[in-house]
């Protein structure tokens, strides 16, 4: 939510940005705004990437250890008893 509204921010002053070249010149006023707008998309989708990367790593984490809390439980048991089920 907080990224959403970094990107949203940053949109917005990008197109203040584009307001003023047009406004005053276009591209000889501001040379370098095509330059910045790609830096700037480069690294929202990296930082988007990035943090869905870390998102599944720690899932995936969290998953893999229930299960093997069930492995666990599972040797804890008597195996002359019949299996408990976890409800």
């Amino acid at each position: 939510m907080v990224l959403g509204g970094i990107f949203v921010f940053q949109a917005a002053v990008f197109a203040l940005a584009v307001s003023f070249c047009a406004k005053n010149g276009g591209l000889k006023a501001c040379p370098e705004i095509g330059r910045r707008y790609d830096s700037t998309f480069s690294v929202q989708i990296a930082t988007v990437l990035a943090l869905l990367g870390g998102s599944a790593v720690v899932s995936s984490q969290r998953r893999q250890s229930s299960s093997d809390d069930r492995v666990s439980l599972e040797q804890d048991q008597d195996p002359r008893l019949p299996p408990q089920r976890k409800e």
